[in-house]
């Protein structure tokens, strides 16, 4: 009788092990997933940002800005979802300007850059960009390697 209740109590006393791992194995898996998460969400901004910025400055892209013509500079960008004012981009060593739908108006602005889609997932990012004034736009692909967002293809139209 000793013993069965011995055997018993051994058994609980394992089952009970087993469920405390597989809780803490839970238990470590949800956090480091809200770890990712929270890394994500802040380090996102800064993404569009980086990306934005590489956007801006692919070599085939250089022409439709007309740094030449003095009422094209700085270059502006329009906000929106994508792209706020707390982003810092910049070009021909001037500093962007990202303006609203109601700024551009205002002051006749129709030279600018719009980011239709920026599209970050993992180590893809896929862009559409237009700029209607030249009927011109780019779409195409980062992919993160080593770290770093490189440029897997992209192309340029013109209307």
């Amino acid at each position: 009788m000793k013993n069965i209740i011995g055997i018993l109590l051994t058994i609980l006393l394992l089952i009970s092990c087993k469920n405390s791992d597989k809780k803490e194995t839970e238990n470590n898996s949800e956090s480091k997933n809200g770890l990712t998460q929270t890394e994500l969400i802040k380090s996102n901004p800064n993404q569009t940002e980086l990306i934005a910025q590489k956007i801006l400055d692919l070599p085939k892209l250089q022409w439709i800005y007309h740094p030449e013509a003095k009422e094209r500079l700085p270059v502006k960008v329009l906000e929106s979802e994508l792209i706020d004012k707390n982003l810092s981009l910049n070009k021909f060593g001037q500093k962007v300007r990202i303006l609203s739908i109601s700024e551009l108006e205002k002051e006749g602005i129709k030279d600018y850059v719009i980011f239709n889609r920026i599209k970050i997932e993992n180590d893809i990012t896929d862009f559409e960009i237009s700029y209607r004034i030249e009927g011109a736009g780019c779409s195409g692909k980062f992919f993160k390697q080593n770290g770093e967002w490189e440029i897997q293809d992209y192309s340029v139209w013109e209307n």
